[in-house]
């Protein structure tokens, strides 16, 4: 007679933080403009994002790496002396930008002050998938994780066998990691922008059968 016997598994979660330098700087140009009617204020808009489109166009930022995150019309008012005054309608343009070389971004914050007159917000700093610090924290998660079950097993007098199971515990946080934004409208801006370094973390639950 046989008798079955689940084999005794342990399971270890390692974690890693490596520093690396970010892929892209993620920046929000906003365009707006007050007019007596809709029409005007879009047109205004409209305008501005010309202007815009040929800085972005001058200074080397391909179609792929700009977008329309949106556009909005509505009526504003002002409140004097608890009376609501009618100011006209307010139109808003917002385009993000993804710039690869952070050496430009003191162009692009200066051309849109002076050419557009638009604000710009950013920048969100973002490490893509194949940035070689998230490999590296992957690889130094799972060594974390078969030293902490290497020393269990060697509590317990017991050695580690094969792997089982891998897997990414789900923190719910957001792949993109974010600086401190500036926001800028001055006509006159000199700026360096140095992304440096942000922390990619990894984490990872690893099963070892125990002999």
């Amino acid at each position: 007679m046989t008798t079955d016997r689940t084999a005794a598994t342990v399971t270890a979660r390692g974690e890693a933080v490596v520093p690396g330098r970010p892929d892209e700087g993620i920046w929000t140009i906003e365009l707006t403009a007050l007019a007596d009617g809709p029409d005007a204020a879009l047109a205004n808009v409209t305008s501005k994002g010309q202007a815009l489109t040929a800085l972005l166009d001058e200074i080397g930022i391909d179609a792929e790496m700009r977008s329309t995150s949106g556009v909005s019309v509505r009526e504003e008012f002002d409140h004097v002396d608890g009376t609501q005054v009618r100011r006209g309608f307010r139109a808003h343009a917002t385009t993000t930008v993804r710039l690869q070389d952070p050496t430009i971004a003191g162009r692009l914050i200066q051309g849109s002050a002076e050419r557009a007159q638009a604000q710009v917000r950013g920048p969100s700093w973002w490490i893509a998938p194949d940035n070689p610090a998230r490999v590296e924290a992957c690889r130094r998660a799972a060594i974390e994780a078969k030293r902490k079950a290497q020393a269990y097993a060697e509590a317990l007098d017991l050695r580690l066998g094969p792997v089982v199971e891998i897997k990414e515990p789900s923190t719910g946080s957001s792949p993109m990691p974010r600086a401190r934004g500036l926001t800028l409208t001055a006509a006159e801006v000199a700026i360096d922008v140095d992304p440096g370094e942000l922390n990619v973390e990894a984490q990872v639950e690893v099963t070892f059968e125990l002999e």
